[in-house]
C-alpha cells in the first residue's frame, strides 16, 4: 500500500484546525533513532487507507519528498463524539530491524462442540509479535474444528514460522467452547463501573488530540537526542 504525504509546516491548535477544515489531516512520522517529522495527508486518502487495512501488521509505503519509506500505522486519533479522523502516527521501520505489532485473529471452522450445543467464547481478538518486517503476518488463523465442549486454544497451541515470536503469556486461553449451563446473566460493563466507583472513560476532544501530539513530538524528540 502507497499513500502520499507532504512535510507540515503548520504546528499550534489553530492552524491545524484550518489544515483540518481545508481537507488534511496532521500526523507525525518517527522512527528508532530518528528524527520526527510533522506530516500532513488528505483525509480521503487516509480513510481509504484504513479501510483497506486488514491489521497493524500491514506494511505502508509513505512517499514523503521524493522517497520512499516503509512504515506502519502506530496510532489513530478520532473525534470521540464524530468519529472524525483528527491525527495520525506512522511509525519508520528497516528491513534489518524487528518491529512489534498487534496482529488480528481469525477464526477457522466450527467447533464440534457448538454443534453439539456448547457456546464459543473468543478471549483475545489480536496477538502481539515481533519480528522483522518481512516476516509480519497480517493475520493469525487458529481452527476451532476439533474443540468439544470444555476445550480451550491456548497461545501456546498457535503455530507460527520460528522468527515470528509471540509476545503474550504462553497460559493464555485465545477460545473455548462452554456449556450451555455455564453462561451466566453478566451485568452491563456500565453497571458494574458505576458499582466499583468507577469513572467514565475519559473522551478526547480536538483540542486534546493536538496537546497529545505536541507532547508525543516532544518526547520523541528528547528520544532521538538521547
Amino acid at each position: 500500500m502507497k499513500i502520499e504525504v507532504m512535510k507540515r509546516k503548520e504546528v499550534g491548535s489553530n492552524r491545524v484546525k484550518k489544515i483540518r477544515r481545508e481537507g488534511w489531516i496532521p500526523g507525525v512520522i518517527y522512527g528508532h533513532g530518528e528524527k520526527s517529522y510533522h506530516i500532513k495527508l488528505r483525509d480521503d486518502d487516509l480513510i481509504k487507507l484504513i479501510h483497506e487495512l486488514h491489521s497493524e501488521a500491514t506494511l505502508i509505503t509513505l512517499n514523503f519528498e521524493g522517497k520512499e519509506l516503509q512504515s506502519i500505522i502506530r496510532e489513530v486519533t478520532r473525534d470521540p463524539l464524530t468519529e472524525k479522523l483528527l491525527h495520525v502516527d506512522f511509525q519508520h521501520i528497516h528491513e534489518d530491524e524487528e518491529v512489534t505489532v498487534h496482529v488480528i485473529v481469525e477464526i477457522k471452522g466450527e467447533s464440534l462442540g457448538v454443534k453439539d450445543g456448547g457456546i464459543l467464547n473468543v478471549e483475545h481478538r489480536y496477538l502481539t509479535v515481533r519480528c522483522l518486517p518481512k516476516d509480519m503476518p497480517e493475520e493469525i488463523v487458529i481452527d476451532i474444528s476439533n474443540l468439544q465442549i470444555g476445550d480451550s486454544y491456548h497461545v501456546s497451541d498457535i503455530e507460527l514460522p520460528l522468527n515470528v515470536k509471540i509476545e503474550e503469556d504462553q497460559t493464555a486461553t485465545m477460545v473455548n467452547v462452554l456449556s450451555p449451563r455455564k453462561i451466566v446473566e453478566v451485568k452491563p460493563v456500565e453497571e458494574e463501573l458505576l458499582a466499583e466507583g468507577v469513572e467514565e472513560p475519559e473522551l478526547i476532544s480536538e483540542e486534546e488530540a493536538e496537546a497529545k501530539e505536541a507532547e508525543e513530538s516532544k518526547e520523541k524528540k528528547e528520544e532521538t537526542e538521547e
